[in-house]
């Protein structure tokens, strides 16, 4: 598990030099000063509106460059607690240790670091002592009396290393795959005719899609990437692995269900061959539609089934990505729900999206559905999996 340091204290007490000494010595890191993000904004004073909106941004800012491969070196007074400890929790979601360290000193020490600091820096008197009254410490305690920055920063290294989170091992046993399946992308639709998945690709949105889906990955870490052979669907799995290192399989036992003698031709002729029990299939819902010479429905949903079962027996305790279509999803979740849904697909799963699940040999488990990519976390949770799967069903 990667993690961030907080570093927070009352003003003059050396966050800022602690926290650049921190990050020289922890590089590749970032250091996020909650004074620089509020200076950006005006105005730039202490109210509450102002203080809990850098602060908001100082954490959305750490985590990007958490997600970035760095480690981020948050500092600031950070005076709630109680935001602090929110932020803990928002930042083990998404797989990060938060330390949170503060740092202390007399009410004497400080009035007389706040003495010798640049004018323009220095805080009225009255209300650093006031912030000295209410400051809660909060994590592990730093005291700084009498030592250099070059100190401060050894004792924050050593607390580090003390409690450093060690890698952990995936919540799944070793019999079992936790599954991370990515919806591809928008496609670009053609107009009047049933797609050739062999050629149809992208659309702009569906690119952006694919890239906003990539930290969610990189965050996800998966050990494979199994993708359908379609197009779009390949062209999702390569952007939104780039970075990973991982290479992407191919297969079509991913495919969604589709009627190959279709592909490529105009609607209107097909309409006027099929007549009605077409439409369903034009309008890409061709559950309860079977075509002769076509793959049924039966067999395609055995298909995927197999690859799934497969990746059980060969990835067992492992993370995987699978990046395909609507079907093979609605089939997983049949699955994991234990019911028919065939023809009442009454959930939302969006392109770009996610769903996470559990395999064994024995069932399938839900564990999120229509996940948003900041929404994905390395390690399961049932518990916020849950929440987002109902949050997803619509009524």
């Amino acid at each position: 598990m990667r993690f961030a340091v907080l570093l927070r204290g009352l003003p003059g007490i050396g966050k800022t030099t602690t926290a650049a000494l921190l990050r020289d010595a922890m590089s590749p890191a970032v250091r996020v000063s909650n004074d620089s993000v509020r200076y950006m904004a005006r105005p730039r004073d202490f109210t509450d509106f102002t203080l809990d909106a850098s602060e908001r941004a100082c954490f959305d800012l750490a985590l990007s460059y958490c997600d970035s491969g760095f480690l981020s070196i948050i500092d600031g007074v950070f005076e709630d607690v109680d935001v602090l400890a929110s932020e803990e929790l928002r930042f083990a979601r998404c797989g990060y240790k938060l330390f949170v360290v503060s740092l202390v000193a007399e009410m004497s020490d400080l009035i007389e670091r706040n003495n010798v600091r640049d004018p323009l820096q220095r805080m009225d008197e009255s209300r650093l002592r006031d912030l000295h009254a209410r400051f809660q410490v909060a994590g592990s305690v730093l005291p700084i009396r009498g030592k250099m920055p070059e100190e401060v920063c050894d004792d924050l290294l050593d607390i580090i290393e003390e409690q450093r989170p060690q890698v952990l091992e995936p919540l799944v046993a070793r019999d079992e795959v936790d599954v991370l399946f990515l919806r591809h992308g928008a496609a670009d639709h053609p107009k009047g005719a049933y797609a050739d998945l062999s050629t149809r690709g992208l659309s702009r949105r569906g690119r952006a899609e694919a890239r906003a889906a990539r930290r969610a990955v990189l965050r996800f870490a998966p050990d494979a990437v199994f993708s359908s052979d379609v197009a779009y669907t390949v062209e999702t799995a390569k952007l939104a692995t780039v970075g990973s290192g991982l290479k992407v399989e191919i297969t079509e036992a991913l495919r969604g269900w589709a009627f190959a003698k279709m592909m490529g031709q105009e609607s209107r002729a097909r309409r006027a061959e099929l007549g009605r029990s077409v439409e369903g299939v034009l309008a890409s819902d061709n559950d309860l539609v079977e075509l002769p010479g076509e793959e049924s429905y039966a067999d395609a949903s055995a298909r995927v089934f197999s690859f799934f079962d497969n990746l059980t027996a060969h990835y067992g305790g492992k993370r995987v990505l699978v990046v395909g279509h609507a079907g093979p999803h609605h089939w997983l979740l049949e699955r994991a729900l234990g019911v028919d849904i065939r023809g009442v697909r009454c959930y939302r799963w969006d392109t770009g999206s996610f769903s996470r699940f559990t395999l064994s040999p024995e069932r399938a488990r839900l564990g999120g559905l229509n996940l948003s990519p900041s929404a994905v976390a390395p390690d399961l949770d049932v518990g916020a999996g849950s929440a987002s799967m109902f949050n997803a069903w619509r009524y």
